[in-house]
């Protein structure tokens, strides 16, 4: 967008501490350069020999970043450049984008050069019905060398700011009425800037004149002369004061004055080396009086985006491949480690099933163990047996007798009969013998628990008196006696029958 208000901070003013930059003046053949660091100038160079020509300014911008030892990234330039022309166009009122495009319209219709021009426009008193704009005009050619340059060197040329511009914030500073018409003369190397406006800051013209009142103050003077004259009959003017601005001024003011018939006196702004190169830097300009676009001037911005987003990327890039590595070795150490985990599975599960087979031959081996010692009865019936010739009473005849295993007692089952001694024996000879028969079976080394009391005689069952085949066939096997002589008949009062509990 066409800006073309400017402000002025003042020649005392310090510069800004957020300055970093190598300010240049190269103003016809001089060629000055300023190292600032923060808003400090920390080095100073000048040209020992006369500049000329634009291909000599790559090697120029190098020397002077060595000799300043400037460490920055970025440049400015305050132009005087034979070839920078200026030239007063008028254009329709208009703003913003309209106003730029009539304005570069305008310029390239102006332009004196062959191939395309770059411009700046400064405002200038204008009538009522139209606008006027001063135009500083400069080959294209020759910027894309100086870019070009800087570019080479490692800098970006972020401003080149014509003359013009910086004489016209100075105008501001003359002690003169705004409605009268002054002329500020600036030497610039071996030429001279002339500026014609009012100290309210509306120009009127612009011209270089060839030469300066130091090395040819009469050629300068008549030539500022006819400017004053052309002045006068192109604007319908008068002009009221001639200012000079730079090295030895007030010595040559009573000369010049003799030549252009007005009052002549130096600018009230002071002159030193470093005028051009720190005003550059102090003078907050529109963005239309600069020759570098507003693109050109981000260049340094979307450089340093550029490259923090190229180092973002490859961060990123860089994180990412990190993280898929560490991922690919994470699920290539896990597929390892499930290997190793099936191989270590398979050698349980085979081992599993070997130890199961172990514990199948133990199981079947310890059933074979328990059969054989368990299996086994203790040999409760022949000790019993040996024990019950001795317990049974010589009136009574075992003629029953069977052993069941329970648990782990025996359960006993014996029966008998009375057999008396005599042939008339007592009412209650077989209660005393059954009786005794308890009583030995109960104590050692027996212990027979009874599971009732002895059934009183006669209440036995029936034909408990008469030896079953069992016990017949398991007396029979006692001895190699031949087997007694069948009883007689014996009544069923005369038997008995008891049951008890045996611990082995």
């Amino acid at each position: 967008m066409l800006n073309l208000k400017s402000r002025r901070r003042g020649s005392g003013t310090a510069l800004s501490a957020q300055q970093t930059t190598l300010s240049v003046s190269w103003l016809g053949n001089q060629f000055r350069a300023l190292a600032v660091h923060r808003g400090q100038i920390e080095g100073t160079w000048t040209s020992p020999e006369p500049v000329e020509g634009v291909n000599h300014f790559l090697t120029l911008l190098r020397r002077a970043a060595a000799e300043t030892n400037f460490k920055g990234t970025t440049a400015s330039l305050v132009l005087a450049h034979a070839r920078l022309v200026h030239q007063l166009i008028e254009v329709p009122p208009a703003r913003g984008a309209a106003l730029q495009k009539l304005v570069s319209r305008q310029a390239q219709q102006q332009n004196p050069f062959p191939g395309e021009a770059v411009w700046s426009a400064q405002p200038a008193e204008s009538a009522k019905a139209t606008q006027r704009l001063l135009l500083n005009l400069f080959p294209k050619a020759l910027l894309d060398e100086l870019l070009a340059g800087s570019a080479k060197a490692g800098l970006f040329l972020t401003t080149v700011m014509p003359v013009p511009a910086l004489l016209q914030s100075q105008l501001t500073e003359l002690p003169n009425a705004e409605s009268e018409i002054v002329v500020l003369a600036a030497q610039t190397g071996d030429s001279t800037t002339v500026l014609v406006g009012r100290s309210d800051g509306r120009v009127l013209l612009s011209r270089t004149l060839a030469g300066n009142w130091n090395t040819n103050l009469a050629r300068m003077a008549l030539d500022l002369k006819r400017t004053v004259l052309f002045v006068n009959q192109q604007f319908g003017v008068n002009v009221n004061a001639v200012w000079l601005f730079g090295p030895n001024a007030a010595e040559h003011t009573a000369a010049i004055q003799d030549q252009v018939q007005l009052p002549v006196q130096p600018s009230p702004t002071p002159y030193t080396e470093d005028y051009w190169a720190t005003e550059v830097l102090r003078t907050t300009v529109g963005e239309a009086q600069n020759l570098i676009t507003r693109e050109q001037q981000m260049a340094p911005q979307r450089k340093l985006a550029a490259r923090v987003l190229a180092a973002t990327v490859a961060v990123i890039l860089l994180g990412s491949g990190g993280v898929a590595y560490y991922l690919h070795r994470l699920e290539t150490a896990q597929q390892q480690n499930l290997r190793a985990s099936e191989r270590e599975i398979a050698a349980l599960q085979t081992k599993r099933r070997g130890l199961e087979d172990l514990h199948a031959d133990l199981a079947r081996r310890q059933e074979m163990v328990s059969v054989v010692v368990e299996g086994r009865n203790p040999p409760l019936a022949g000790w019993f047996l040996a024990y019950l010739s001795e317990a049974v009473p010589t009136d009574l005849v075992v003629t029953n007798l069977s052993f069941q295993r329970e648990e782990r007692a025996w359960k006993l089952r014996l029966g008998g009969m009375l057999q008396p001694s005599g042939t008339n024996p007592p009412p209650n000879a077989l209660a005393a013998a059954v009786s005794s028969l308890t009583n030995r079976l109960g104590s050692g080394p027996f212990h027979i628990s009874f599971l009732a009391p002895p059934p009183p005689p006669g209440t036995g069952p029936a034909g408990a008196g008469v030896p079953s085949a069992t016990a017949t066939n398991w007396l029979s096997r006692l001895g190699s006696a031949p087997p007694p002589p069948a009883p007689k008949p014996i009544s069923v009062e005369d038997s008995f029958l008891i049951e008890g509990l045996v611990q082995p």
